[in-house]
């Protein structure tokens, strides 16, 4: 088992997936296919359940990229069924303090390392020796999503058994009361990823296109979600429709 983000990230390069909201394991299969390395399916947004998420992985797995997935809560057995589905990493929003993002790491581990609880999901068709390599194959991905959790960052990120850690940002600019790209939120951005960089962690944030993609990367951001195939969808298609009925 190759964990190619960890491979990334490892290297010092960034390292650039998107997200999948359409619940469409066909899109799931082309954005795979167009060289994404990563998509994570978000489960918490979107209308997805335990059947789609995993013909979704599969879909994934199908052009080579790396099946991940936005938890809708925090319950360890929801952490258990996702990585049993053949999730690699999962993304766990709205995690404010380090308290929190310790429990989560430990619902991602085997005894003794952690809690997950040993079953017969189809994550043990990945490598016949995956539970030996799963506490280091999988990724805990935490969302800091509001000031508490800004403030918190560098001891989030100093967690063992988290890996990443990632922003919401419109969800933290709601939280602050401020408009998203303002200087005030735009001041905790920067400093959610000091704070990651103090503890020792990549630090994640959501991108619109390839330019901001290109901006946050130089900036220090390591782990990029690069909108969405519903966006690019609708992008593209809003964009050739407005071709063709120019006068």
């Amino acid at each position: 088992m190759n964990n190619a983000i960890r491979e990334t990230l490892a290297a010092g390069a960034p390292s650039v997936g998107s997200w999948l909201n359409l619940g469409s394991p066909m899109a799931a299969e082309i954005m795979a296919a167009a060289g994404y390395p990563w998509l994570c399916v978000d489960a918490e947004h979107a209308p997805y359940d335990m059947e789609s998420i995993a013909h979704m992985f599969r879909a994934i797995e199908s052009r080579g990229a790396l099946p991940l997935v936005r938890a809708w809560d925090h319950a360890p057995q929801t952490a258990a069924r996702l990585l049993d589905a053949g999730a690699r990493g999962i993304c766990f929003p709205h995690v404010s303090n380090a308290q929190q993002a310790q429990a989560l790491g430990r619902a991602m581990r085997y005894p003794p390392r952690g809690l997950r609880s040993i079953g017969s999901g189809r994550c043990n068709a990945l490598s016949p020796d995956y539970r030996d390599l799963a506490d280091r194959d999988v990724l805990c991905i935490v969302q800091i999503e509001d000031m508490e959790g800004i403030e918190d960052a560098e001891a989030i990120a100093a967690v063992r058994d988290v890996d990443i850690c990632f922003l919401g940002p419109t969800d933290l600019a709601a939280s602050m009361g401020v408009e998203f790209g303002s200087a005030a939120h735009e001041h905790a951005l920067q400093s959610f990823r000091e704070g990651c960089a103090r503890g020792g962690k990549p630090s994640g944030i959501p991108t619109a296109d390839g330019a901001a993609t290109r901006r946050r990367i130089q900036e220090g951001f390591q782990f990029i979600d690069m909108s969405c195939d519903l966006a690019f969808l609708q992008a593209k298609a809003a964009a050739e429709l407005d071709i063709a009925m120019k006068s």
